[in-house]
């Protein structure tokens, strides 16, 4: 894999959580996360007092998708 000087090799995960917790997410609701130049795509777990909610029919988590753009 190519190397880009100014991007570290890797990151820890304070750095990692402090990233994601800087566009409002918790490290712990989210499925997926991905940063582009028009914005922030998330999809993150539907959460009630007692935890996840699940879909019953289906038997899975309840997951939503969020979209923050750049302006």
């Amino acid at each position: 894999m190519k190397t880009i000087t100014s991007v570290p090799e890797s990151l820890t995960r304070e750095q990692y959580t402090a990233l994601i917790e800087s566009v409002g997410f918790d490290v712990k609701d989210l499925r997926r996360l991905e940063f582009r130049v028009d914005g922030v795509y998330a999809e993150v777990f539907e959460r009630t007092d007692r935890g996840i909610r699940l879909d019953t029919q289906k038997d899975e988590a309840i997951v939503n998708r969020v979209f923050i753009p750049v302006r």
